[in-house]
């Protein structure tokens, strides 16, 4: 199928030759005509696969410039909002269609002027509800666009959505897409939905088959310098590395930069201002490496990024296929490497089960790997070292019986074979074999304690159950009430002028 074969009106069909696009990729195929027809649907695709397109395409082809705001995309996180728009900008600048993006952390007077004007909106959620509550802007859009659902849910973004939606209630269609389909998304889409149309991504394909996926398994310590000996081994062009949290990533970023490379950072804590700066620089290839977390980066579509690279295990699926998506786009091949601590080898492979990827075990590349490397490195210690008479002493006692030459070939040998065994980090494919079936034994005997103490436990509470009722009924049996020795007397009640109160009465 071809782009043409859609016949969308004569300026958008050029302004999709000009950008190069020819045949619509899966998701496009499918959810174009579907959005043509006016039907409500639920898109899964992993990013990188056209999915802006997508809904862009179609909600132009039936936008005019004398509509007023026509569509409504919310998206999680500024950077993506700036990406939206851009894409639209690409489509609609012959059209006479124009976007304003709305996010915090910047002039609201501004954004109300560029909404008066604009055809489409791209939105953060914070600062749309906002505008929406204040009364600050009066649109009634055709189309709502739910951009990175799950991504949207994972920030705690559901409830805004809802109160947005409670705003936008004459919308007539509504479209949402996901990278991985959680049930609070599916719950959703079938409040906010009318009979919508799922397009779903096979499990197996839930990541993109043009990335190639491995992991290396290292002690903690060891993290900085494998992700090093990782950056220098593959030499990207352009890489992105994958933190946990900001402040990892600000010290990894420091880190980077003080090993040579071109480094900064992309998190939360920045300001907008710095945020944009360094995106920009980043694409203009100023940086070669990107250290970021997973929100910060969330759907950043840049091209040329060769490599992915996991410093940390993310903490979830979803993270997983949304970090390795940055890589890999439109049908270029990307790589993507992760660092795993032995403890996290069962999260690793909930991931690799959860999002079906088949991620290949290799061992880090070894410094000094190669003959050539080592005989280079071999020369400049030489070359470097100064005679001394210390030295001089030693070379003396071992050619008393030995010639110069012999001695030299095996100081040269030991040296080399010192040479050939520094540097080695990581876990090698045998010891993490050792390390997987060692997890399997010690969970098998943690099954085989927590049953037999599971069966110790229930005879242990029959035992007391039964000893507990044996002295119940014994006690009940005991218990005589009257005055006579060895009865429980009755309680007595006494009137009071401030009500009644129980007499204690003495025993013998």
């Amino acid at each position: 199928m071809k782009f043409k074969d859609f016949k969308f009106k004569s300026r958008l069909a050029y302004a999709i030759n000009r950008a190069g696009f020819e045949e619509p990729s899966p998701i496009q195929e499918k959810s174009i005509p579907l959005i043509l027809e006016g039907k409500d649907m639920v898109g899964q695709a992993h990013t990188g696969t056209g999915k802006t397109a997508a809904f862009a395409l179609p909600i132009l082809q039936k936008t005019t410039k004398s509509m007023g705001v026509n569509a409504v995309v919310i998206v999680p996180t500024r950077e993506l909002a700036t990406q939206v728009a851009d894409e639209f900008y690409k489509f609609s600048r012959n059209l006479g269609i124009r976007t304003a993006t709305v996010y915090g952390g910047t002039s609201y007077k501004r954004q109300i002027n560029h909404i008066e004007n604009a055809g489409v909106i791209v939105a953060t959620p914070g600062r749309f509800l906002d505008l929406l509550s204040r009364n600050k802007i009066d649109i009634d859009p055709y189309y709502v666009v739910l951009d990175e659902a799950d991504e949207m849910l994972n920030m705690g973004f559901l409830e805004d959505i809802r109160r947005i939606l409670d705003h936008l209630k004459d919308r007539k269609q509504t479209l949402m897409f996901s990278a991985t389909m959680p049930d609070e998304i599916k719950e959703l889409a079938d409040t906010i939905l009318k009979n919508p149309e799922f397009i779903r991504t096979e499990k197996a394909e839930i990541t993109n088959n043009n990335i190639k996926q491995y992991y290396y398994v290292v002690d903690e310590h060891e993290r900085d310098d494998a992700i090093v000996r990782l950056i220098e081994y593959a030499d990207p062009d352009k890489a992105i590395v994958f933190c946990r949290t900001k402040r990892e990533t600000g010290r990894l970023a420091e880190y980077l930069a003080g090993q040579g490379y071109k480094t900064a950072a992309l998190h939360g804590d920045m300001e907008q201002w710095d945020r944009q700066k360094t995106m920009k620089s980043f694409r203009r290839n100023e940086y070669e490496i990107l250290v970021a977390t997973d929100v910060a980066a969330r759907g950043l579509d840049v091209r040329g990024v060769s490599h992915v690279f996991n410093y940390q295990i993310p903490m979830e699926s979803e993270s997983y296929v949304h970090r390795i998506g940055r890589t890999g786009r439109a049908k270029r091949d990307g790589v993507a490497m992760m660092l795993v601590s032995p403890q996290e080898l069962r999260e690793l492979e909930r991931i690799k089960a959860d999002v079906g990827s088949e991620l290949e075990l290799q061992s880090i590349p070894q410094k000094n790997s190669s003959p050539e490397e080592r005989l280079k490195e071999l020369f400049q210690m030489v070359a470097s070292q100064r005679a001394n008479k210390a030295g001089e002493v030693i070379v003396d006692a071992m050619t008393e019986k030995t010639d110069v030459k012999t001695v030299a070939v095996k100081l040269a040998l030991l040296l080399e074979k010192t040479l050939r065994q520094d540097g080695g980090i990581g876990k090698s494919a045998d010891e993490v074999k050792k390390l997987l079936e060692k997890g399997d034994s010690d969970d098998n005997k943690k099954s085989s304690r927590s049953s037999n103490r599971g069966r110790s436990n229930s005879r242990n509470n029959r035992s007391r159950s039964s000893s507990s009722r044996g002295r119940h009924a014994r006690s009940s049996q005991r218990i005589r009430r009257g005055t006579g020795r060895g009865q429980v007397p009755e309680p007595q009640f006494k009137k009071t002028s401030g009500g009644s109160r129980i007499i204690a009465r003495k025993l013998y």
